[in-house]
């Protein structure tokens, strides 16, 4: 069929080409819907009769102009309902007896169970209570002997712990020893002036090296004497290691770009920083810590180090540069400090009360590790008989555990430490009798730097001898003795005394009542303070 307007023939699958050929083409369409909407419409209103009861129901069919009307049965439609409906209501009925049913069943099957849960839990109960019966009977008797039982196993680790730790002490003690033996340390006499004879202590394995008293520093020679105090601090660093101690001040051995040893003061030890030797230009860190941390670290102050050296002798050290031989004073004072620590915490805990007993370092070092060896190697035999030790092999007796904390002496070489539990250092209770020292490096530096001082100022007085004394008792008697005004700081004459002075003794030290003993002490040996001879012979 053409198009009346196009004249082109369209169909389901041709394209369209005008308005009237998509008019035409949708006509079909629209009469299917058409008619579909027309049979709703009578349904519609067939259901609708039916609910509400109407007789008859017109029904208006358009249907190419035709129009038309049926009745409809209300009777057979209300049964058809009434039977659906009464099918749907037994349906349900059904449905709902089968739910009750099954709840019904589910409710005894739980009842069930709680019936077994309640019987079971009433037999525990029973048994509970059967055990606690049991449990609760004889309770003190068995739980005194569950708690003797306990203290017998802790007594018995305590036993070999201690055991234990006296086979640690033993090492310790023969370590140190062997050090002390190794590196030299002797003890020999020598006869003085006035025919008696002195304790004089040595260092060195091949040679015989001198440990100088700090109070004989002036005359003594500073290669010999930079020489001992290198081996001491050695022989210090390896005896704190084997002792597992921490001396008050940190001692630096000579390393790599180090020659020489060094001490700290004890504000300044453990600090965890390289230190460069003293007079070397310091190194960067070389560490790969951040720029900002290393920043932070090169603001703070390095510690300052003692030195334990001389290149010169003291004298003349004083003279030429004090701050070093103050700093060198510093460094002998807290050598000999870190000694005198040492023999409180190993075995001598109440001496070294006065400074004076802290000066002679080799004979305290000989004290503490070759004198204080015999005494030492009796204090584990005490404590326990030899049932006890027998029986300690395997369970101490009550007896012998008691006594076994309170029979040990209070401090023994060795038996201190910070490197182990049994015995801390630093626990408050070992170290009680170290807060009763009242010796501190700061009044050992002083009275050291007054005595040694005073000695300098003396230096320009001579020894003369008996022969120098003959025929000089004329002349004294003959010759008036002018004596120069004392300086009230010092009580040293001054520059206005003559020929000789009278006064036999040396010059006291400056605000110490110690080094004025010493002072005195030292000088009722024969020294008589002379005019310099080098003066008489310029006049």
């Amino acid at each position: 069929m053409d198009c009346d307007i196009c004249g082109k023939a369209f169909g389901p699958k041709l394209p369209l080409h005008c308005a009237t050929c998509a008019r035409n083409a949708i006509y079909p369409l629209r009469y299917e819907q058409a008619v579909t909407l027309i049979d709703r419409e009578a349904l519609n209103k067939h259901v609708k009769a039916v609910i509400e009861g109407d007789d008859t129901v017109g029904q208006h069919i358009s249907l190419g102009g035709s129009t038309g009307g049926t009745l409809i049965d209300r009777h057979e439609s209300t049964k058809t309902i009434e039977l659906q409906r009464i099918k749907a209501e037994t349906a349900e009925s059904e449905e709902r007896i089968t739910l009750i049913t099954e709840q019904s069943d589910l409710l005894r099957k739980q009842l069930e169970e709680s019936r077994k849960d309640i019987a079971a839990r009433k037999a525990a109960l029973a048994q509970r209570r059967s055990d606690l019966a049991s449990a609760t009977h004889s309770v003190d008797a068995r739980r005194s002997n569950e708690l003797d039982k306990v203290k017998q196993g802790i007594k018995k680790i305590e036993y070999k712990w201690d055991r234990k730790h006296q086979e640690t002490v033993e090492a310790r003690m023969y370590l140190c020893r062997a050090a002390a033996k190794l590196a030299g340390l002797k003890q020999t006499r020598r006869k003085t002036r006035d025919g008696g004879t002195k304790d004089v202590y040595n260092i060195g394995p091949g040679q015989k090296i001198r440990i100088y008293d700090l109070r004989d520093l002036n005359n003594a020679p500073f290669e010999q004497l930079s020489t001992s105090l290198t081996t001491i601090a050695q022989l210090l660093v390896r005896i704190s290691h084997y002792l597992a101690v921490r001396l008050p001040a940190e001692i630096t051995l000579p390393h790599k770009d180090y020659p020489l040893p060094t001490i700290f003061s004890p504000s300044s030890s453990y600090q965890s920083r390289d230190v460069p030797f003293p007079g070397s230009t310091p190194t960067q860190s070389s560490s790969n810590s951040p720029d900002a941390s290393r920043t932070l670290e090169n603001q703070r102050p390095l510690p300052r180090p003692r030195t334990l050296y001389l290149d010169r002798s003291l004298i003349d050290l004083a003279t030429q540069d004090p701050p070093a031989y103050s700093l060198f004073l510093e460094g002998v004072a807290l050598l000999a400090y870190n000694v005198a620590w040492l023999c409180r915490t190993q075995g001598m805990p109440d001496e070294f009360n006065h400074w004076e007993d802290v000066c002679p370092i080799g004979k305290n070092l000989w004290r503490l590790l070759i004198q204080q060896e015999s005494r030492a190697s009796t204090k584990w035999d005490s404590p326990l008989s030899k049932d006890a030790a027998a029986a300690g092999k395997s369970t101490p007796t009550k007896e012998s555990t008691q006594a076994l904390p309170t029979a040990r002496p209070a401090v023994v070489f060795g038996e201190f430490s910070h490197g182990t539990a049994h015995s801390f250092l630093g626990a408050a209770g070992e170290t009680a009798y170290l807060r009763t020292w009242k010796l501190t490096p700061t009044k050992i530096i002083d009275n050291l730097k007054a005595l040694l001082l005073a000695d300098q100022q003396g230096q320009e007085w001579e020894m003369l001898d008996q022969k120098e004394w003959h025929g000089m008792d004329d002349g004294m008697a003959e010759e008036p003795v002018l004596v120069g005004q004392k300086r009230i700081e010092t009580e040293i004459t001054d520059d206005g005394r003559s020929i000789l002075s009278a006064t036999t003794t040396a010059a006291p030290t400056i605000g110490s009542e110690d080094a004025q003993q010493q002072a005195k002490a030292r000088g009722v040996n024969g020294w008589t303070k002379l005019k310099s001879r080098a003066g008489e012979a310029s006049k």
